[in-house]
């Protein structure tokens, strides 16, 4: 009986997985309750998140067949979530700069958008990796 052992690429994916759920979460939690003159949130960046996450770790815990469509979902989730968030960020990130009206949530702002742009970054590094070691 052939046995496969999991490789770099299945921990990195499986990781990338978390981070998107984490990401929904972080982003879900605080962003809700923030005041702002324009609106920063978008409850399609948690949906998209949470479902990548969920559906690429079901991917890749399924088998062989499927792990190799799990980072192309997360990639895909996080990439569209990244640039919802950028189109949401975009001014209270320049008014803050400009120093028109300071974003004063601008370090909860920042993680949210480091846990989505990992999640893609790992994500990618997972797609090009070996899910699986030859046995």
């Amino acid at each position: 009986m052939k046995t496969s052992k999991k490789s770099f690429g299945f921990y990195a994916t499986l990781f990338s997985c978390v981070l998107a759920i984490a990401g929904a979460i972080c982003y879900g939690v605080t962003f809700p309750s923030i005041e702002y003159q324009e609106q920063v949130f978008d409850l399609r960046i948690c949906i998209i998140l949470a479902a990548a996450g969920v559906i690429a770790a079901v991917l890749l815990l399924a088998g062989k067949q499927t792990a190799g469509f799990a980072p192309v979902v997360l990639c895909l989730g996080s990439g569209i979530s990244m640039m919802l968030f950028v189109q949401i960020a975009i001014w209270p990130v320049s008014d803050t700069i400009y120093g028109i009206e300071p974003f004063p949530q601008i370090n909860q702002l920042i993680t949210c958008a480091v846990l989505i742009l990992v999640t893609f970054v790992v994500a990618e590094i997972g797609l090009y990796a070996k899910k699986y070691k030859s046995a």
